[in-house]
């Protein structure tokens, strides 16, 4: 049985690469060039997969095939750069799936293809700062140091965000709670618990926190001078469940608050007597006006995610038949919302091998089902596939997330 060894990827090399074993007789004289990123020292004996790159003769450049398929993938990145509009990605799918690689690989591009870009993590478990190797917690935009054009990255703190809710319901007997929610642009609905004296209750976060934040980011990057300059703007979402929740949110806000509006118009006319007497007919028609607005930038969140020139959902799976079955129902549960969904990139495909081990093969068989699976499913089957291959080191820094970059967005 053929055994494999474990060597290192060149992240130097921006060209596409070639994937050989540590049996190629060119292998030994790369040892130089792959000793600064080798933290490990290659066994002979070790039972991992092999992975190595070299140049190849006579030609400087170098090319990465892709596994299980004949042709190679292509993204259609040149689509994906062109233009000065801001544009929109979000990309997400099961947990585990590297959903985060992606996403930072694909900012990386951006920002080397000539856009000032965003990456934002809305998933409570971020890892985008492992990504990246550079502490971007706080909340706050952090500048990512590398690529050529400007690139940021943001966590949105869901516990920073609970801190400062319940600090905020304990302020002057709970009237703190609705400057709290004004910074989200959501002051309106503590202001009407508030009226009915229920403070206290909200002393613990409602269900739904995370989403509402991260909604409350999307209306800063649509409203907030402090983001006119990034023209792409990408999402690491959370696991399939939360991000279907924060696409729906907009929806069932501006259905809640079309309730609420009609229910006051139907009582206005009986209370108006009353209320102009106690001289509170004005605070409740400014009350009213902020549920109004509210509903507004529900509206435009809505449409923004529903437009087809400025946004897009890229659904990351692995070729697992489990993944790519909740990869299915993602996908129809976007259009469904109408999110634009054209791009399924399946991550973690086993390199070419002239000899398998028998773990290897087995592998390689379940991987060529599972991917079976894409071309018959109606809801992925019509959509462009991308395929990135599994590398035997871990992601992480902008050196390796460009060299991931180059693989995966052609």
């Amino acid at each position: 049985m053929a055994s494999c060894s474990s060597s290192a990827a060149i992240f130097t090399s921006l060209r596409p690469m070639a994937i050989l074993s540590n049996n190629s007789p060119n292998f030994h004289s790369l040892r130089p060039h792959l000793a600064p990123f080798l933290k490990f020292k290659p066994s002979s004996s070790s039972s991992l997969l092999s992975i190595s790159v070299i140049r190849k003769i006579p030609r400087r450049n170098l090319q990465v095939k892709s596994v299980a398929a004949p042709t190679e993938s292509v993204a259609g990145f040149d689509e994906m750069v062109s233009g000065t509009q801001r544009k929109y990605y979000m990309l997400g799918g099961k947990g585990g799936v590297g959903k985060t690689s992606c996403a930072a690989s694909l900012a990386v591009k951006f920002a080397n293809n000539g856009h000032p870009t965003l990456v934002v993590s809305t998933d409570p478990a971020h890892s985008l700062s492992d990504s990246f190797a550079q502490d971007l917690t706080g909340g706050t935009l952090v500048p990512v140091e590398g690529p050529i054009s400007p690139l940021f990255a943001l966590e949105i703190n869901p516990e920073k965000a609970r801190e400062e809710f319940r600090s905020a319901s304990q302020k002057n007997g709970g009237s703190g709670v609705k400057d709290f929610m004004d910074g989200m642009g959501l002051g309106m609905i503590a202001d009407q618990l508030g009226e009915l004296k229920l403070g206290e209750l909200l002393d613990t976060p409602p269900p739904g926190l995370d989403e509402a934040i991260a909604i409350s980011k999307v209306i800063q990057f649509l409203e907030s001078q402090e983001y006119n300059m990034f023209t792409r703007i990408v999402f690491d979402t959370a696991p399939t469940g939360h991000t279907l929740r924060l696409l729906s949110l907009p929806d069932f806000l501006d259905a809640s608050i079309g309730k609420i509006l009609k229910l006051r118009q139907k009582i206005s006319a009986a209370t108006s007597a009353i209320k102009s007497v106690f001289g509170q007919e004005e605070t409740q028609q400014n009350a009213a006006d902020k549920l109004e607005k509210l509903r507004e930038r529900m509206i435009k969140v809505r449409e923004l995610f529903r437009d087809t020139n400025s946004t897009e959902f890229v659904i990351v799976t692995i070729p697992t038949v489990m993944a790519i079955s909740e990869s299915s129902r993602l996908c129809a549960s976007l259009r469904k919302e109408s999110v634009p969904v054209k791009r399924l990139v399946v991550n973690q495909i086993l390199p070419p091998s002239a000899s398998d081990c028998k773990f290897c093969a087995m592998k390689r068989k379940d991987q060529t089902r599972a991917l079976s699976m894409i071309q018959n499913e109606p809801e992925l089957s019509s959509l462009t596939m991308i395929q990135a291959p599994l590398v035997d080191v871990e992601i992480r820094g902008v050196p390796a997330l460009q060299f991931l970059g180059d693989i995966v967005w052609k």
